[in-house]
C-alpha cells in the first residue's frame, strides 16, 4: 500500500513538473505570438513577410535603418562632400581673393603704378617741363637770357644771366602786350643809369623802347 501511494506521489510530482514545465513552453508560444505580432508590424513595415520573416524584416528593418545609418552617413558623406564643396567653395573664395589680388594687382599695377606713372611721367614732369616752359618764356619774356636752360631771375633784372646780343630780337618778339608795358617800364631806370645794369639788358631795352 505504502509503495502505491508512494508510486501516486511520484506520479503527481512528475505530472505537476510536466505541468509546470508546459506552461513556460505556451508562455513561449504566447512570446512567439507576440513576435509574430511584432513581426507582423514588421512584415507590414517591410512589406509582406511571414512571422519569422517578419522577425527578419524586422532584422532587415533594422538593417534597413543601419542601412539608413548608413545613408545618413552617406548624407554626412554627401555633408562632407557639401562640406568640400564649401572647401571648393572657399577654394572658390580663395580664387575670388585671388581675383581680388589680381584686381588688386591691376589696380596695383595699372592703377598705381601706371597712374605713378602717369602721374610722374604727364602729370609731373610734363608739368614741371610746362612750368620750367613757361619758366623759359618768362624769362624770354623778360629779357634775361635766350638760354633756356638758365633763364636767370626775372625778379631782378639787375642780375640777368648772360645771353648774346643776337637772341635778343627774338626775346623782344616773344613778349606779349602786357610783358611789353611791364618791359617798358623797368627799362625807364636800366636806360637812366649808366654802369648799374648789363650791357645785354640795356640793349634789350632799347629794342623795347622802339617797339
Amino acid at each position: 500500500m505504502r509503495d502505491i501511494i508512494e508510486k501516486a506521489a511520484v506520479t503527481l510530482t512528475f505530472g505537476t513538473i510536466v505541468a509546470i514545465l508546459a506552461m513556460p513552453a505556451n508562455a513561449a508560444g504566447l512570446g512567439v505570438g507576440v513576435g509574430a505580432s511584432v513581426g507582423g508590424s514588421g512584415g507590414a513595415n517591410a512589406g509582406v513577410g511571414a512571422s519569422v520573416g517578419g522577425g527578419g524584416g524586422i532584422n532587415a528593418g533594422l538593417g534597413a535603418s543601419v542601412g539608413g545609418s548608413g545613408g545618413v552617413n552617406a548624407g554626412a558623406g554627401a555633408s562632407v562632400g557639401g562640406s568640400g564643396g564649401t572647401h571648393a567653395g572657399a577654394t572658390a573664395s580663395v580664387g575670388g581673393a585671388n581675383g581680388v589680388n589680381a584686381g588688386v594687382g591691376a589696380n596695383v599695377g595699372n592703377g598705381i603704378n601706371a597712374g605713378l606713372g602717369a602721374s610722374v611721367g604727364s602729370g609731373i614732369n610734363a608739368g614741371v617741363g610746362a612750368n620750367v616752359g613757361n619758366g623759359v618764356n618768362v624769362g624770354l619774356g623778360l629779357g634775361i637770357g635766350s638760354n633756356p636752360s638758365n633763364p636767370g631771375n626775372p625778379s631782378n633784372p639787375s642780375n640777368p644771366s648772360t645771353s648774346t646780343k643776337p637772341g635778343l630780337p627774338g626775346a623782344a618778339a616773344s613778349m606779349s602786350g602786357n610783358q611789353l608795358a611791364r618791359m617798358k617800364k623797368r627799362c625807364v631806370d636800366v636806360l637812366s643809369s649808366e654802369g648799374s645794369y648789363d650791357s645785354d639788358l640795356k640793349a634789350l631795352c632799347l629794342m623795347i623802347a622802339r617797339r
